[in-house]
C-alpha cells in the first residue's frame, strides 16, 4: 500500500515537469512571433511615418535583436562560457538602450497623434496642424510594444536581482 503513494507521487512529479516544458515552449513560440509581428509592422509601415521615421526602424531592430543575440549565453559543458556570457550582456545592454532610444521616439509622438486637437493641414488648413502624420495602427502597435518591452525589462531586472542575491548569500556562507 505504501508503494502506491509513492507512484502517485511520481506521476503528478512527471506531470508538473511535462506542464512546465510545454508552458516554456509556449512562452518561448509567443516570444517569437511577438519579434516575427515586430519586424512584419515595422516593414510593412517603413515608409508611411513621417512625424517620426525611426519608429518602424525600431520595430525591425527590436523585433531582430532578441533572435540575434538570443544564442550568445548558451553552454554545452559544464565550463564557464566568457564569450557567450560577455555577447549576452552586451546583447542585454544594447536591447535596454534601443528600448530607451524607442519610448523616446513612440511615446511623445502618439500623445501628438491622439491629441485632440490634431488636424493634418490641408489646401485650407495651413495653420494649428501637423503636416506630418504616421499610421495610427502603426503608433498603436509601436506603443504596445515598447509596454511590453518594459515589463520584460522590469521582470528581468527582478529575475537578476534575484539571482544576485542568491549567489552573494551563497557566497558569504562559505
Amino acid at each position: 500500500m505504501g508503494k502506491g503513494k509513492s507512484d502517485d507521487r511520481e506521476i503528478w512529479l512527471l506531470c508538473g515537469a511535462m506542464s512546465f516544458c510545454c508552458l516554456i515552449v509556449i512562452l518561448m513560440l509567443a516570444l517569437l512571433a511577438y519579434g516575427i509581428a515586430k519586424i512584419v509592422m515595422g516593414s510593412v509601415y517603413l515608409h508611411d511615418c513621417s512625424i517620426e521615421r525611426f519608429i518602424p526602424i525600431y520595430l525591425i531592430v527590436s523585433g531582430v535583436a532578441p533572435i540575434v543575440f538570443g544564442g550568445f549565453g548558451r553552454r554545452d559543458d559544464d565550463e564557464p562560457n566568457l564569450s557567450g556570457n560577455f555577447c549576452g550582456v552586451l546583447g542585454i545592454l544594447f536591447n535596454v538602450a534601443w528600448l530607451i532610444c524607442g519610448s523616446v521616439w513612440v511615446y511623445p509622438n502618439y500623445g501628438k497623434l491622439n491629441d485632440v486637437d490634431f488636424t493634418t493641414c490641408s489646401s485650407n488648413k495651413t495653420t494649428e496642424c501637423l503636416d506630418e502624420i504616421c499610421d495610427k495602427d502603426l503608433m498603436k502597435f509601436a506603443i504596445s510594444a515598447v509596454t511590453i518591452d518594459w515589463v520584460f525589462i522590469g521582470f528581468w531586472i527582478v529575475v537578476i536581482g534575484y539571482q544576485l542575491r542568491k549567489l552573494t548569500c551563497q557566497l558569504i556562507r562559505k
